[in-house]
């Protein structure tokens, strides 16, 4: 087996040395970033805001291309848009005119799937996402946590080989955004597909992620790349109140202030 064929078997997504300039910026939003996600990893990404974090996940969609760099996925270079990402943003974006049914099928609908399966599929994940009893509603009679809920089903329903999230509960409020985050993990656990989830939230990133990339401020480089080591299933309740969860949020803090305190010194 060749190299490229082992990678296209164990990496998802893979930046390498990638700088992405903005016309008419003064200076790089992300440069000279490196780091690889193996398939089937929930990677979360933080930073202080402005480091290009969602410059990122962009570039893994295939919206924006490379100053200088390569982004692969699978192994192949991405060149365009990519089919296979499934990208859930802050805004739920969800189509107005559309019930919370025909959100959440859109995308078996564009990809021809028959309808039965179509309805069983959907009904199926409405069911998962705790909407049984709203398939007919639209999204302006529903709350903003359950249209995050109807988006993230959307976003999963068709299996995508990679899901990319951008700070996707940063609006809701602190108990709404801990049980979708509960929600989130139960989801991905039954499906492990690849996750790279954007966040400022500290928290969130130990929470749900298997590693935590850490981003300085802009223009973005990586600082480090943290391992998570808890044990999943998971249940967010109780790994708060575990030593190791303090250790990695001290690190993870400490990485943070430090930057902090390198910006004020310049």
């Amino acid at each position: 087996m060749s190299s490229k064929q082992r990678a296209s078997q164990t990496e998802a997504l893979r930046f390498e040395n990638v700088t992405l300039e903005f016309p008419g910026s003064h200076r790089p939003a992300i440069e000279d970033v490196s780091f690889q996600i193996d398939r089937g990893k929930f990677v979360a990404v933080i930073g202080p805001s402005g480091c290009g974090k969602s410059t990122l996940l962009n570039l893994a969609a295939g919206l924006l291309a490379p100053s200088s760099g390569r982004v692969y996925f699978g192994g192949e270079p991405v060149t365009a848009v990519n089919s296979e990402a499934a990208y859930v943003t802050q805004q739920a974006n969800l189509l107005p005119w559309l019930s919370v049914r025909a959100n959440v099928g859109l995308a078996l609908k564009f990809r021809k799937v028959p309808k039965q399966e179509r309805a069983e599929r959907i009904a199926h994940w409405i069911g998962l996402v705790g909407l049984t009893g709203f398939e007919d509603h639209y999204p302006r009679e529903l709350s903003g946590g359950m249209r995050k809920r109807c988006a993230i089903a959307r976003a999963l329903i068709y299996e995508p080989s990679i899901v990319l999230m951008d700070e996707p509960f940063g609006p809701l409020d602190a108990l709404t955004r801990l049980n979708l985050q509960q929600e989130l993990l139960h989801l991905w656990e039954e499906q492990r597909g690849t996750l790279v989830f954007v966040t400022h939230d500290l928290n969130e990133a130990i929470y749900l992620a298997d590693e935590v990339i850490v981003m300085s401020e802009g223009p973005g480089t990586i600082r480090r790349t943290l391992p998570v080591p808890f044990e999943r299933p998971r249940t967010i309740g109780s790994l708060v109140e575990s030593r190791e969860f303090s250790e990695i949020y001290n690190d993870l803090w400490g990485l943070f202030t430090s930057d902090v305190r390198s910006s004020d010194a310049a």
